[in-house]
């Protein structure tokens, strides 16, 4: 046995000689051997290693077309020998192959590859799709269209796909624990890679996957420190270096709602199906560069840092989706759509200017009524603000407070139905469900909206017939001033132009008897345009729905609570036990009022304790009041009249009974089909109404 120290010199001149062998043949492919260092060399392997080595150099008069070759070869003393490998100075060596051959100590032949220019001596090459760079040439025993489809299909994945699949593939081949045998944790893990259950070296498994050295050793690493989880870049979660601050983010924002608040008009519900804001239109000749500039107008008067136009539609987009610009598609005022379609069809120059000052002047109007509207809340806000009423004590006498700008809107919302599920059945579709009303005062100083809750059978006509005329509104409107109200001296009211609800002789004269009764010292009337008259207590309609969509509703304590739970601005008022008592205010008011002439081109009306019997009425915010006596009876006789007729609820009507029973009771859970459907307290033979269509 020899002696270690003899092994240990006999490898250490075995990687010199290799070492050198590599200097000479590739690092210096222009290189000329010296014969004297050639055999040199040959004495040294022939002395420590018991090889024959033969060099032979080529003479220099050889033809300058062929390269001069450097011929190598070994022999031991019981092989005969061979010719090892045929290198030629203008190449070079395949350097794991020739390690192979050195420090196992078998002859075979040293591969060679194509030299590349001068400036590139230095590059390495890089394996084909079936080279993996070992001596075994693991991946030969495969089929190449095999490996290609895998290496095809790899390609294909998703990065964090790719990477979790090489992560699944590094933790099944660990072969070897994690603790020493001596109970130490291991430093490096051993892994066994296989393919087609035949194992293979760790080049050919990255040749499979095309895996870099790089981003191997990092996934490696990775399962080592975090185990068998998706990688994640270093800069997740970091903000970056440009990011904006977070106050010049909230700058933008405040600029956009209160641009909003001046010209924007907000939507009753959002879009069907969707589960946002209601949406808020503003007008169709704003675009966003224009509002940019107003922006930066506004950052350059106020000092505040102004960000660019892409930043400014990014914040937008991302903070107030809900603010949208309207089409002149989206706008439903029939006025305005006259005014579009008489421009277009002028033939004219002088017709189209015509109709271009006709429509510029409309929208003039349209924007002074919002304008007015939009004063009329803030200096109901202020107004409270600055009085500071304690709301919270009660107080039911008529003008207790000294409150004279107090502004409220009210109207009706789309009736809603049950039973109501989030998930609608389909036959729903065509059948009519129990209707349920929503009528809405909104005091906007507050805000506070109080949604009163109209059943089919608490309605003054049967089956939820005449829910919307005016003896409804009338009857809701004492109620809610006797309870809900703040008993202000002074009050603003606004709604639409619908003629049976609200523009009628009816309202006109009960807010004209509220007055001279002394229920209020001051009280005007606001009618918006037409197709212009979205306000507040849409908005919260809006709210209402969105939640009502989202909810399951089989009774109208049920849909009282998700009213409540809608918004804080939301509150909701159930007929039965609120103290709500129709009256005939109709044919009483007849009696002692006439209505005013020309009503509908009528958009403001006044009336004040020091003009008893008398409306103060304009068409326009630029015309002057004009006085209109409607009374026609004495005050006196007024006051002995009293309050109208009560009128009883109309109910469901036997057909309805039978309709509910029959074709809406099957759709609710056996809980609450005798609240929302129950059996009819008649027998009537009468088939079920054709609702259906």
């Amino acid at each position: 046995c020899r002696p270690l120290f003899c092994i240990f010199l006999e490898k250490t001149l075995k990687l010199f000689l290799f070492v050198l062998h590599c200097f000479q043949m590739s690092l210096l492919p222009s290189f000329s051997v010296d014969p004297g260092l050639s055999e040199a060399l040959v004495d040294l392997e022939r002395e420590f290693l018991g090889k024959e080595v033969e060099v032979v150099v080529a003479s220099d008069t050889s033809d300058s077309e062929t390269s001069s070759p450097l011929t190598v070869s070994s022999s031991s003393g019981d092989e005969d020998d061979g010719e090892v490998g045929q290198h030629y100075l203008d190449v070079e060596v395949d350097a794991d192959a020739a390690a192979a051959v050195y420090f196992n100590d078998e002859p075979a032949t040293v591969p060679a590859v194509a030299a590349q220019p001068s400036d590139a001596a230095t590059a390495t090459a890089q394996p084909t799709s079936r080279e993996c760079g070992c001596s075994k040439n693991c991946l030969a025993k495969f089929d190449a269209g095999e490996i290609e489809a895998l290496q095809l299909n790899f390609a294909e994945m998703e990065k964090s796909q790719a990477e979790m699949m090489i992560l699944g593939l590094l933790e099944a081949s660990k072969y070897s624990a994690d603790t020493t045998t001596r109970g130490g944790k291991r430093k490096k893990q051993w892994h066994r890679y296989t393919y087609q259950g035949e194992e293979i070296c760790v080049g050919g498994f990255r040749c499979l996957y095309n895996i870099g050295s790089k981003q191997f050793k990092n996934l490696k690493k990775h399962l080592e420190d975090n185990g068998l989880v998706p990688r994640e870049h270093g800069n997740v979660g970091k903000k970056p270096k440009h990011a904006m601050a977070y106050p010049v983010v909230c700058e933008v924002v405040r600029f956009l709602k209160g641009y909003t608040e001046q010209f924007g008009i907000p939507q009753p519900a959002p879009l069907r199906g969707r589960a946002t804001l209601p949406p808020t239109y503003l007008p169709a000749s704003c675009t966003i560069t224009s509002i940019h500039k107003v922006y930066v107008e506004s950052c350059g008067h106020t000092g505040i840092q102004a960000v660019g136009y892409h930043s400014f539609r990014s914040i937008w987009q991302a903070c107030l989706p809900h603010i949208v610009i309207m089409s002149p598609r989206t706008d439903v005022c029939p006025v305005c759509e006259s005014h579009r379609r008489k421009i277009h069809e002028s033939r004219s120059d002088t017709e189209k200017v015509a109709a271009c000052d006709a429509f510029k002047s409309h929208v003039a109007a349209a924007q002074s009524e919002r304008d007015y509207y939009r004063q009329a809340t803030l200096d109901a806000k202020a107004e409270l603000s600055a009085t500071g009423c304690n709301l919270e004590v009660l107080c039911n006498s008529p003008c207790s407070r000294d409150l004279q700008r107090v502004h409220y809107t009210f109207d009706f919302a789309q009736n809603v139905a049950l039973p109501q599920s989030a998930r609608q059945e389909g036959p729903l579709y065509f059948k009519a469900p129990r209707k349920v009303h929503i009528f809405g005062i909104n005091n906007e100083a507050l805000p506070l909206q109080v949604n009163y809750l109209l059943d089919e059978c608490d309605t003054i006509g049967a089956d939820g017939k005449t829910s919307h005329g005016p003896n409804a509104v009338a009857s809701m409107l004492h109620h809610y001033f006797g309870v809900h109200g703040l008993q202000e001296k002074g009050c603003h009211l606004h709604c639409d132009n619908c003629s049976g609800q609200n523009k009628n002789r009816t309202i006109v004269a009960y807010l004209c008897w509220r007055v001279m009764m002394g229920l209020h010292e001051r009280i005007e009337l606001s009618f918006m345009l037409t197709g212009h008259t979205r306000c507040l207590v849409d908005g919260c309609f809006g709210l209402l729905k969105q939640k009502f969509r989202r909810s399951d509703c089989y009774t109208m304590q049920q849909l009282e609570t998700v009213v409540n739970e809608s918004a804080t601005c939301n509150k909701a008022q159930l007929i039965p036990g609120s103290g709500l008592e129709w009256r005939a205010w109709d044919a009483f008011l007849a009696g002692h009022f006439k209505p005013v002439k020309g009503i509908r081109s009528v958009h403001h009306i006044l009336f004040e304790a020091a003009k008893p019997g008398i409306a103060s009425i304009k068409s326009s915010l630029d015309d002057a009041f004009t006085d209109v006596v409607i009374l026609t009876s004495s005050k006196e006789a007024l006051d002995a009249a009293g309050l109208p007729a009560t009128l009883s609820p109309g109910g469901l009507s036997a057909q309805r009974q039978q309709y509910l029973y029959n074709q809406i009771r099957p759709h609710v859970p056996a809980a609450f089909q005798d609240q929302l459907c129950p059996k009819p307290v008649t027998n009537d033979p009468t088939p079920a109404m054709v609702e259906d269509a």
